[in-house]
């Protein structure tokens, strides 16, 4: 038995089954006055339409190179507790042995969350996608799936912190799979634009910075 793939799993079981118990338990939370319009820019980013542009610096554990992350992704509500989002990443290392390794991603994901509590908003997600990796002059390509779950919690009418933990599984890449936990921040400067930063850490020791900015269009 893998032990290392089995812990990762049981992690990620748990937080989901701790992120579905959270917002299952709606009728036991403080009611949400939903009579007052909430002050442009208080909402956080959950069920909110918006676009996001970052960049992440990553720290390959144990080399002395690094890689670089540019990602691009839209955020759609669908329905009363439920976003849609697509994601385009591209991520290239620095040079390891005369070669960089080279990434793109496009995915696709659903986000669904609560927003009965006063405290603030926990989510659940489930996403797939396509990654295309080029080094050294080959290719090593794989269909990608990842669940996630964390809470969006609004600490000033502007400010929103949100932890949250994450496992990404390539299945044709060996290695592909990873867990990841970090916690992202996000100011609104005014009701249209933001700007975000967060930070990362993997099961292999890799850590990414990102910032970045959110624009509601």
């Amino acid at each position: 038995m893998n032990t290392a793939h089995s812990i990762k799993s049981i992690l990620i079981a748990s937080a989901l089954a701790v992120g579905l118990g959270v917002a299952a338990r709606a009728d036991e939370a403080l009611p949400v006055d939903k009579t007052t319009p909430a002050a442009a820019g208080s909402q956080g980013l959950l069920g909110q339409v918006y676009g996001t542009l970052t960049y992440s610096y990553i720290n390959l554990d144990d080399t002395s190179t690094h890689a670089d992350n540019y990602s691009f992704s839209v955020n759609q509500p669908l329905a009363f507790g439920l976003d849609g989002i697509l994601n385009y990443d591209y991520s290239q290392s620095g040079e390891i042995a005369g070669s960089r390794v080279k990434s793109n991603t496009l995915g696709a994901a659903l986000r669904a969350f609560s927003a009965s509590y006063n405290w603030g908003k926990p989510y659940v997600e489930a996403g797939a996608g396509y990654t295309w990796n080029h080094y050294a002059g080959t290719s090593d390509n794989s269909f990608i799936w990842e669940a996630a779950a964390g809470v969006e919690f609004q600490v000033t009418p502007t400010t929103t912190v949100t932890p949250y933990l994450q496992y990404v599984d390539a299945p044709d890449i060996t290695g592909g799979n990873t867990v990841n936990y970090g916690v992202k921040a996000n100011y609104w400067v005014d009701s249209q634009w933001s700007v975000t930063a967060g930070i990362e850490l993997d099961d292999d020791q890799n850590s990414a910075f990102t910032v970045g900015t959110n624009f509601r269009f």
